[in-house]
């Protein structure tokens, strides 16, 4: 229901937009950045029980680290996938690719050390 409820809220904002682009371009993009902040703030609570969720999983499993990475991994996915489509709305489509670009590399620099781990693991079985 959440889901159904964003969507209209982000129809209306992109009609809004639509409507005003023609007249004050500043305008439209200052509706669809509060549009999609609310629609971030809907998300909220799903994300934190979705969080509190793989949390459990993984203290029950004693991949406690784990969850951490994975926590921080989305975290930085949806900001920087919301920041490209800000930049995007305001016409700064080189800009979206640096965002893009940027989450890529923090995404595989947080992954570093987990595959360090993998490879430590493989290395010693394989001794």
């Amino acid at each position: 229901m959440e889901a159904v409820r964003i969507a209209l809220l982000l129809l209306a904002a992109a009609l809004a937009c639509a409507v005003m682009r023609a007249q004050r371009p500043e305008l439209a993009a200052g509706v669809a950045l509060a549009a999609g902040a609310a629609a971030l703030a809907l998300l909220l609570p799903g994300l934190r029980q979705a969080a509190e969720t793989l949390t459990g999983f993984a203290g029950a499993a004693g991949l406690d680290g784990g969850a951490a990475l994975i926590l921080r991994a989305t975290g930085v996915s949806l900001i920087a996938e919301f920041a490209a489509g800000v930049c995007e709305d305001a016409g700064e489509k080189a800009l979206a690719g640096r965002v893009e670009l940027a989450s890529r590399v923090t995404l595989f620099a947080m992954a570093a050390p987990l595959l360090k781990e993998l490879l430590d693991l493989v290395t010693e079985a394989l001794a």
